[in-house]
């Protein structure tokens, strides 16, 4: 007994000491994981094959595994590349090269309100990633997309630095409603306001706007989800309807700290001008129409002097690094961009920190994202609705090219005999200066409660503030509220808060070994606020001499202007205030059948008291039809997968008090209507079909999506015009019941490796939609039920090209058809206006390609748009042919036409253009040197080019345009009018990794 006792106190103690014998045989395995292109892959996760133990790379992709001495396979995985198994049974270091999975159905891509696998997406979602971004010169995020997914149409309005990119999925949706989709940056969604303050001095016009989004670092974004239709979009409900593009920041990864750094310099010119006379064919011109000898005897171009080689500077660094606790990210980026045109610039300073911690044994996880941004413009006197001679662009087009811009002793010649303003000197009066900072943030926590289920909690902000100053200097004659020759000044303010709270429950959980279940229910409350003040006097007592001007600016000194001329003004748009009820599943049987259902309930303080919630629901459903066993005969069909679905969203962007009656104060004491009040306001709903197929072949050398989709805006809401018992007219937004605007089309998307070798790969992607636009409201008839498209520029008051009508497109051209000149050279017209044109483009299309050589790397970035007209305005209203009898320029296409300088400017099909364009875009060459030294990393110089050249027919600075020339209410499309020049820019950059 004594024996036994002994045998069973030894025996543990044996057994622990064999168990750290065979620990201590163990062997140290160390090796690097790099991407098919040799760079190192951070993160990548390194597993004993069958038992535990494991590891992770470093930020250079290098790792050191301890491992027993009997370990033979090393399991190597990272996100976006195919695992791979290593055999480990004979060396102790290893160098492993994974390939990139183009169609890994268990990715898993950031979704609304959660993340899903791609194989369990039932709706149409595009992802795009840094890597395939469109390099060089990006002056806002949506830039970063241009021509990368189908469906999905962005549009630069103007050549300014930093100006409106216009961005539209799958068709315009509204007729009066916005239809820019919906972003939401790291979980928190934007208002789509900025805190911008508008400013319109008389006689110069309104200038553009700035892209709400500006004050987001491109460099910071890892990568963006677009959301196309009602399964995708319908978690987000009444804001859902025109698509959300989902924006994910950079952040930390595991590994020491990593410091990259970027610096590119360079410059811009124009990328392409209108054709104007010069100094001799405009002496021709004089004798050929017989005009009144205007020859001052020079030869000048005036966009020689009021357009520049503009420099541009961008600088960034970061600072990232981690363990399996917490992660962590800051960067700073500063970027110099002069435009073009004189006195026009964007500067902006932006800074990132974020964290990912996890605690309570990694069951609560607390992350945190913080922008803060200060932006600063200069802006040039160009505007879009202007009379011809009030803005810098349409003046230098049609100054007298034989008239000196200055006179010997260096004053500006303002003594112009057609009285038109000098460009160059309003150029120098005129100052305005933008300043706008930004804080968006956010903190997410997320509790585990078990390992199936999970409680997040996320609070965010965005606090914009925005202040402007403008002047024009009362030494300038004739323009930009000066008729007086005392000067004017402005100082506006503006403030843009909007918060959100959200609370959800995720659940993910396998119920059977076939069936899976992925869902989340949440609650959601989102307030918006904005507010602002202008103040702004004429008539300064000095600075009002060429010859004698102090270096002092008016709006620094307002209380110098004439009191009597003293205006201010301020604004608090109503609080907009949405309370939600969301919730959505994904079930999933086999990997093979999935469908997914999703609801939200949406209260909006923006509608009518008897409409204060509306409720949207999708269905849809996804076979992957690759895995069933009759397709394992195919053997080149690596994916193949359909998608069916169907649901509702919601459009709400319109003003927060279209529901409420509106009144405005004025300057003169008294109290005007804007609008009436309409109780009974109600949303516009978006029903939304789409049947997809994704496939990827040929081992997955070739992927693709095709998708059929079918958009029906039912009840639009419209600005109308209400009788009044006492007889004064109003206006009212009311939805028009019967009526609705219908997209429909085809888009398809192609990407693969073309060529995959030891030296030189081919990689190409491809993109092209269809789509077909028609506003249906039988009660109308067959006239215009609101016109729309207003025309500016001497002469064309009053006038319109466009028209919203029955069974036309959305912004129909209703015009007068121009049918040649008479014998006299005066326009001959049909007597009544006709539904002429589309300007929405039948089609779009992108394509980029990547090509590598060893250490070169060449990357081109092209898109296309067809099938649509635009009418040029500064054609008819600027450059119109009777300029020659006033002493000033006209288009050097005129000459050779048998128009009289008698003929007037007639709004007409005669100014109608193709718009058909294809566009490079984009263009980078890079030469990686790779690491230089023990400590500086992954070391390239790389040489980018944006807007290289179009091709196209249009006579304007650019094809792609889309000046806002509202009419009634509502937004035109396809008009052109005396923009900003687009900029071509070419940058020299370096960037490395310590």
């Amino acid at each position: 007994m004594p024996s036994k006792r002994l045998l069973k106190a030894v025996l543990p103690l044996l057994t622990v000491m064999y168990s750290l014998t065979l620990y201590s045989q163990t062997k140290q395995i160390t090796g690097s994981i790099k991407d098919s292109k040799g760079v190192g892959i951070a993160g990548a996760s390194v597993v004993i094959k069958g038992a535990k133990g494991g590891t992770t790379t470093n930020a250079e992709g290098i790792f050191r595994l301890a491992v027993p001495e009997a370990t033979k396979t090393l399991t190597v995985s990272a996100v976006g590349f195919t695992a791979t198994d290593v055999d480990v049974s004979s060396m102790n270091a290893v160098d492993v090269k994974l390939e990139e999975s183009n169609n890994s159905l268990n990715e898993v891509v950031v979704v609304g309100y959660g993340t899903a696998r791609k194989r369990d997406l039932t709706g149409s979602v595009a992802s795009v990633t840094a890597k395939e971004f469109n390099k060089g010169q990006i002056n806002t995020p949506e830039q970063l997309l241009q021509g990368k997914v189908p469906g999905l149409q962005i549009t630069n309005s103007t050549g300014q630095p930093g100006g409106v990119v216009v961005v539209k999925i799958r068709g315009n949706n509204s007729i009066r409603a916005g239809n820019t989709p919906l972003y939401v940056v790291d979980g928190f969604m934007l208002d789509g306001r900025t805190p911008r303050p508008n400013y319109a001095p008389s006689g110069v016009g309104t200038t553009p706007a700035s892209d709400p989004l500006t004050f987001i670092n491109p460099n910071e974004i890892s990568d963006v989800q677009v959301l196309k239709d009602a399964s995708a979009c319908a978690i987000y409900g009444s804001r859902g309807a025109n698509g959300v593009i989902l924006i994910t920041t950079k952040k930390g990864a595991i590994g020491p700290g990593k410091l990259e750094a970027n610096a590119a310099i360079g410059f811009s010119d124009e990328m392409r001008k209108i054709d104007v006379l010069d100094a001799g064919g405009y002496r021709a011109a004089i004798a050929k129409y017989g005009a009144p000898n205007s020859d001052s005897g020079a030869n000048i171009n005036p966009f020689k002097e009021i357009l520049r080689h503009g420099l541009t500077q961008n600088y960034s660094v970061a600072l990232s690094g981690g363990n399996d606790n917490g992660k962590y990210r800051a960067s700073f980026f500063a970027s110099d961009v002069d435009g073009i045109v004189l006195k026009s610039n964007l500067k902006k300073y932006v800074g990132n920190f974020n964290g990912q911690y996890k605690f309570l044994d990694k069951r609560l996880s607390i992350d945190f994202n913080t922008t803060v941004a200060n932006v600063g413009e200069h802006v040039a006197p160009i505007s879009q609705d202007a009379g011809s001679n009030g803005t810098l662009i349409s003046l230098a087009l049609i100054w007298n090219p034989t008239l000196p811009l200055k006179h010997s002793d260096g004053t500006y010649n303002q003594a112009n005999p057609s009285g038109q303003v000098n460009p160059l000197a309003i150029s120098d009066a005129y100052t305005d200066i933008v300043n706008l900072n930004t804080l968006l943030g956010n903190v997410n926590a997320a509790y585990k409660i078990t390992d199936w289920l999970e409680y997040r909690l996320l609070y965010g902000l965005n606090y914009g503030t925005g202040n402007r100053k403008a002047e024009i200097q009362g030494w300038i004659k004739g323009t930009g509220g000066n008729a007086d020759g005392a000067g004017a000044a402005a100082v506006l303010n503006s403030y843009l808060f909007s918060q959100t709270l959200t609370h959800t429950l995720n659940f993910n959980k396998d119920i059977t070994s076939k069936l899976s279940l992925n869902a989340v229910a949440g609650y959601e409350y989102w307030k918006s606020q904005w507010w602002g003040s202008t103040t702004s006097v004429s008539g300064f007592n000095y600075n009002l001499s060429q010859t004698n001007r102090v270096p002092v600016h008016y709006y620094d000194n307002m209380d110098d202007g004439n009191k009597a001329n003293l205006l201010t003004g301020s604004f608090r748009d109503p609080t907009v205030e949405i309370q939600s009820y969301f919730g959505r599943a994904i079930l999933n049987w086999s990997s093979k059948y999935i469908l997914t259902g999703t609801f939200r309930a949406d209260g909006s303080s923006k509608f009518g008291k008897d409409n204060k919630y509306a409720y949207f629901p999708s269905l849809a459903a996804a076979w992957v039809v690759s895995d069933e066993d009759f397709m394992k005969r195919f053997k080149f069909i690596n994916t193949l997968k359909l998608r069916l679905g169907y649901g509702q969203t919601g459009n709400q962007e319109f003003p927060a008090d279209a529901s409420l009656d509106s009144y405005r104060y004025s300057s003169f004491g008294s109290i005007t209507t804007n609008h009436f009040g309409n109780s009974g306001l109600k949303w516009e709903t978006v029903e939304s079909y789409n049947a997809g197929i994704d496939f990827s072949i040929l081992g997955n050398r070739l992927n693709g999506t095709i998708d059929y989709f079918y958009k029906k805006t039912k009840d639009p809401i419209f600005l109308a015009v209400v009788p009044q018992p006492t007889g004064v007219g109003g206006v009212q937004y009311k939805n028009l019941f019967g009526a609705y605007v219908r997209n429909n089309g085809v888009e398809v998307g192609l990407w693969g490796d073309i060529i995959i070798g030891k030296d030189f790969n081919w990689s190409a992607t491809g993109n092209v939609t269809f789509v077909k636009n028609r506003f249906i409201f039988p009660a109308a008839g067959t006239a215009p039920l609101a016109l729309t498209g207003g025309l500016h520029g001497q002469g064309t008051s009053g006038a319109y090209a466009e028209a919203i009508a029955h069974n036309q497109p959305l912004d129909v051209y209703y015009l007068r058809q121009f049918q040649g000149y008479d014998k006299d050279g005066i326009g001959v017209y049909t007597t009544a206006p006709n539904y002429v044109a589309d300007p929405n483009p039948s089609a779009y299309v992108g394509f980029s390609t990547d090509l590598s050589y060893k250490k070169w790397s060449l990357n081109l970035g092209t898109h296309g748009s067809f099938g649509n007209k635009l009418y040029n305005n500064t054609a008819m209203s600027v450059l119109n042919i009777s300029n020659i009898i006033g002493g000033r320029n006209i288009a050097s296409g005129l000459v050779t036409t048998s128009e009289s300088p008698a003929n007037p400017i007639t709004t007409s099909t005669r100014f109608l253009e193709s718009g058909n364009y294809f566009k490079l875009h984009s263009a980078s060459l890079r030469y990686t040197f790779g690491n230089l030294g023990k400590s500086l990393k992954n070391f390239s110089i790389n040489v980018t080019a944006n807007n290289v050249f179009v091709i196209s027919k249009y006579k304007g600075f650019d094809p792609e345009v889309n000046v806002d020339k509202a009419l009634n209410g509502i937004p035109s499309l396809g008009i052109d009018y005396i923009g900003y020049p687009t900029q071509r820019t070419f940058l020299f950059g370096v960037s490395f990794t310590l």
